[in-house]
């Protein structure tokens, strides 16, 4: 038993640097790609191209992302669950960090449509989310220990979100030095991504036992919607995982646009911003959560966030100054992290655990359509008044409260 425990901690390290530069990867895009397609004197976009042309392009690239997700997660859950959790990192860290090589090259050589297909390809290894819960679901006893697990390593995406957004802002920047420019911290995140695959081998010592495969499919974030749809249990709470991602998502991903249209914002200041919300995403679930885990069971901190996050979201559509505004999305940042951490832990507690990887791996599809929608309806919808989009991001996170305080899941 005791050397059990040894052996998971051990392997606990690797999973959390692996979750760690996962979202360094993902949250370095925020300082970088709105100004980078938004401002008119950079050459990537034609300089012709208009406000609205300009947001639904840079949906469109955020969705490519997702959109590749939905069908390289649920694959590789499967490929886990058959043949290890080991087997499947090295596939999608050696993937992602050839994902971030291609994008720092594209961004370097201002070819747009590349720069399209590397975000693709990035995402279509990005199943490490999946993996990095279904280990820690592996290494988790009990309901505690597991919902207190997935609030560590969703702080640990919190602190990689507020270095990310720190280091993209400040490398991306050629106003601090002549060396900066927009694809060095893409160069620098695929460099970290190639050293965390040598430690993944060293460290990582397998959580899940193999069994004989029976194929894989390519397919499986489609067929993965209709099992959503059958299992009435696991129907609701993925459908309300899917509102909740496309309410947050939606406004995360938007907010730099936000922060430039409606409130003049500079790089700098996006910057920081951003910065605080990754701080209060960390505060939230190192210490809040951690204290609720132990108290309430996870779908009644679910219930009660998702109607705190709707108020705050319908109150930012009429935030009339960047005081007010910051006031009210800090605190939305703090119930969409207990949001995704007690989803996330609502789901993988109903599932076996043969199934963790392949459970989580159909609510990371539905949460893959969630990220891969947002973002190209908001980039429609902010094109023609920022306001608007709070409001559709508001009636996501009320639909997703309806759902749960309708199916009465908080009581089970």
């Amino acid at each position: 038993m005791e050397h059990s425990l040894r052996t998971h901690r051990r392997s606990l390290l690797p999973v959390f640097i692996t979750y760690f530069l996962d979202n360094f990867g993902l949250a370095i895009i925020y300082p970088i790609f709105t100004p980078l397609l938004l401002n008119p004197r950079h050459p990537i976009l034609e300089a012709s191209a208009t406000y609205v042309e300009r947001t639904i392009l840079l949906g469109l690239l955020i969705g490519s992302f997702p959109l590749a997700q939905f069908f390289g997660a649920p694959l590789i859950g499967q490929f886990s669950d058959r043949f290890g959790r080991k087997k499947a990192f090295y596939i999608t860290i050696l993937g992602t960090a050839i994902g971030y090589t291609m994008t720092a090259f594209s961004i370097l050589e201002n070819a747009f449509p590349l720069l399209f297909i590397s975000r693709f390809l990035t995402g279509l290894f990005a199943g490490n989310l999946t993996l990095c819960l279904a280990s820690i679901a592996d290494m988790s006893p009990d309901q505690h220990a597991r919902t207190k697990n997935f609030g560590l390593i969703a702080a640990i995406g919190g602190m990689s979100f507020i270095l990310a957004i720190l280091f993209g802002g400040i490398l991306s920047n050629p106003q601090y030095s002549s060396h900066f420019n927009p694809s060095l911290p893409f160069w620098i995140t695929a460099t970290l991504s190639y050293i965390n695959f040598a430690l993944m081998i060293i460290l990582f010592r397998e959580t899940h036992p193999t069994r004989i495969s029976s194929g894989l499919n390519p397919f499986r974030g489609i067929q993965n919607l209709s099992v959503a749809l059958r299992s009435p249990y696991l129907r609701i709470l993925y459908l309300i995982n899917f509102f909740f991602m496309l309410a947050w998502v939606t406004s995360m991903q938007f907010f730099p646009t936000s922060l430039i249209k409606i409130f003049q914002f500079s790089s700098n200041q996006i910057t920081v911003s951003l910065m605080g919300v990754g701080l209060t995403w960390t505060i939230a679930n190192l210490w809040i959560n951690r204290y609720l885990s132990k108290r309430v069971y996870p779908a009644k901190t679910l219930l009660v966030c998702l109607l705190l996050l709707t108020i705050c979201l319908f109150i930012l559509c009429v935030a009339s100054n960047s005081h007010l505004f910051f006031s009210i999305f800090y605190p939305a940042a703090i119930f969409a992290s207990l949001c995704w951490t007690n989803g996330i832990a609502t789901v993988s507690i109903k599932a076996s655990s043969d199934m963790q990887g392949s459970i989580l791996g159909i609510n990371q599809s539905m949460s893959s359509i969630a990220a891969m929608a947002g973002p190209s309806l908001g980039g429609i919808i902010a094109g023609f008044g920022d306001r608007f989009l709070f409001l559709f991001t508001g009636i996501c996170s009320l639909i997703a409260f309806s759902l749960l305080y309708k199916n009465k899941i908080y009581k089970h």
